[in-house]
């Protein structure tokens, strides 16, 4: 569209496409849009609740509840109170720990991030209270206070911006595998050394997916690599002897048939994993994030497969 300026030039003018007005100049357009794109992204995040975006924090939060209640010897259908309980408690984490980090934001922002963990904590505290009274799951206050006490220790890391260390994950991780027995004890009314045993499990793999993550992004894409496959062992030995120890664990769990015998069969994959990415150095022009998650997200998905066959 052109319009006739006092000049007798003509100059072009924009019609904006939200609300059809004409402007005489294109920055005219420029800011309305990016006020009423601002106005729409503010209630959209208003609406939307704030989800972890990481494949690897659901599948933490995902595989532990499905191997305790696969695991169980009978199903209830009060599993589902506790799967609405999980849930919620989870979704509180995340927007918690964006509260509590160190920075300065709007006021409305704050109250928004509130908001979400308030409902969500409420929604986590009735259904766990409905559990333990209408059927006698008491031992679901003990072992969720271990779960919130972890989830406060590792608030307390992020307000220190140390949540990306490897206590601060582990306390993550350790907390999400308490899902394992939790989801075991509700669908069968016993919590016994098997509900134990599926912790351990659930809180071993998981660990090793913190040291193998962190060898693959942090670790090797900023060191040149070395030429003798040995020399990349070397480097990644914090990774390997975390495997090592947990091998360790799951090998003396089946051998004093604490455990399946076939329990160990369920880390092979994992252990593959990782002396194959020790050996196979990673670039910073090949790293790719998503690819990554993906992966981790499907070794997760054979892992619980593993351990469902073993168990069964």
């Amino acid at each position: 569209m052109l319009d006739q300026s006092d000049d007798g030039t003509y100059e072009p003018s924009v019609m904006c496409p939200t609300c059809e007005r004409v402007f005489d100049h294109p920055l005219g357009v420029a800011l309305l849009h990016k006020t009423v794109v601002r106005s729409m992204t503010d209630a959209a995040m208003r609406i939307r609740p704030p989800l972890p975006k990481e494949h690897g924090a659901w599948a933490m939060f995902a595989v532990p509840l499905v191997l305790g209640l696969a695991v169980a010897p009978a199903w209830r259908w009060r599993s589902l109170a506790l799967l609405l309980a999980a849930l919620s408690f989870f979704l509180m984490r995340y927007p918690l720990a964006t509260l509590v980090k160190p920075r300065r934001r709007p006021a409305a922002d704050t109250a928004d991030l509130l908001r979400w963990p308030s409902g969500s904590g409420a929604v986590a505290v009735l259904s766990g209270g409905w559990l333990m009274v209408a059927d006698g799951l008491w031992w679901l206050s003990a072992i969720g206070t271990v779960a919130a006490s972890l989830v406060a220790f590792h608030l307390r890391l992020v307000y220190r911006r140390q949540e990306m260390s490897a206590v601060g994950e582990l306390s993550g991780i350790f907390g999400l595998a308490l899902g394992a027995p939790m989801a075991y004890y509700t669908a069968s009314g016993q919590l016994d050394g098997t509900a134990a045993a599926l912790w351990l499990i659930n809180a071993l793999y998981f660990g090793g997916t913190v040291f193998y993550i962190k060898l693959k992004v942090r670790q090797q894409p900023r060191l040149p690599q070395p030429d003798r496959i040995t020399e990349r062992l070397i480097k990644a030995k914090a990774c390997l002897a975390y495997q090592g120890l947990t091998l360790t664990i799951i090998l003396a769990l089946a051998a004093f048939h604490r455990a399946p015998a076939l329990l160990p069969l369920a880390f092979v994959p994992m252990t593959l994993k990782m002396l194959v990415g020790a050996a196979r150095w990673q670039d910073k022009q090949s790293l790719s994030l998503p690819r990554l998650g993906m992966l981790e997200a499907l070794h997760a998905v054979v892992f619980a497969a593993l351990i469902i066959v073993a168990f069964v």
